[in-house]
């Protein structure tokens, strides 16, 4: 297979399991399918409130890295509200369209940049960033471990990582290496060179009413799709089960939490720290 058409089906796959899909024939239908959804991943109301509880809203010139920033739903607030810099990067061009005009909205479109790239092959090209926010991508960098390690070098000494993820409850049942222990989850922040310095976990409540809209909103778009595309219908439903599938997963089975992570300095860069 030519290697410029199998990376982009890669990347198309990618897209596709971090929006909780399967099939990447849905690909082409996913902008219309959460066309009424501004957050996608994480809260923004969490985030922030994250970076007020730490102070870190007192540094009006952080630089912000937003990795998959879908549709700019978290950073653009951390620009209205902060001032922050913020960069953001996403592979749905769809998603940058409209990340690009919210920021105009909200008057912040001097503090924005949306590009539209895969993050996969454009980590290396970023460093000096304050905070870098992984808000609900899912593995598309690999497991947490492999995710830190990737990014590490986009992170100042001692800058700081948002990442919205989550561990298995003590209850669930579930066997696979894909969900982590919450034990499991630190060992990875550590040894990739972190520390969790706070977290934010979700309410059970918060989690269930929040799924409810997403899915109510994605459900119309299928419908009318499915009107669209009577041939297609198999593909819609698939998709409305695999969102009701990640549902089911995440309000019962997984403790849902948004962590705020801190670089460790290296003992290079501790001893240059001292020196100057």
């Amino acid at each position: 297979m030519n290697g410029k058409i199998k990376l982009q089906k890669d990347k198309i796959q990618s897209i596709v399991r971090s929006l909780d899909g399967e099939n990447r024939d849905i690909y082409p239908h996913l902008a219309y399918l959460l066309q009424d959804l501004w957050e996608i991943g994480s809260s923004a109301d969490v985030v922030l409130g994250l970076i007020r509880k730490r102070h870190l809203d007192q540094y009006s010139d952080f630089k912000v890295l937003d990795l998959g920033c879908g549709k700019g739903a978290v950073s653009i607030p951390m620009a209205s509200v902060f001032g922050f810099r913020v960069h953001g990067i996403d592979a749905m061009p769809a998603f940058i369209e409209e990340a690009c005009g919210k920021a105009e909205e909200y008057g912040v479109s001097h503090l924005c940049h949306f590009d539209l790239g895969d993050i996969r092959g454009r980590i290396s090209n970023f460093q000096g960033y304050d905070l870098v926010l992984l808000g609900s991508i899912g593995p598309v960098l690999g497991t947490v471990l492999q995710t830190l390690k990737k990014i590490k070098s986009c992170v100042k000494p001692e800058g700081y990582v948002i990442l919205d993820d989550g561990y298995i409850s003590a209850s669930s049942t579930i066997q696979s290496e894909s969900y982590l222990s919450e034990a499991e989850m630190m060992r990875q922040i550590q040894e990739a060179g972190f520390i969790c310095v706070d977290q934010q976990t979700m309410d059970s409540s918060f989690i269930r009413e929040s799924n409810q809209k997403i899915y109510q909103a994605i459900e119309k778009r299928a419908i009318e799709l499915m009107g669209q595309y009577p041939d297609k219908q198999d593909l819609f439903e698939e998709y409305l089960e695999a969102q009701a599938r990640e549902n089911q997963v995440l309000e019962n089975m997984m403790i849902c939490v948004t962590y705020l992570l801190k670089r460790r300095l290296s003992s290079h860069e501790g001893y240059e720290k001292q020196i100057y």
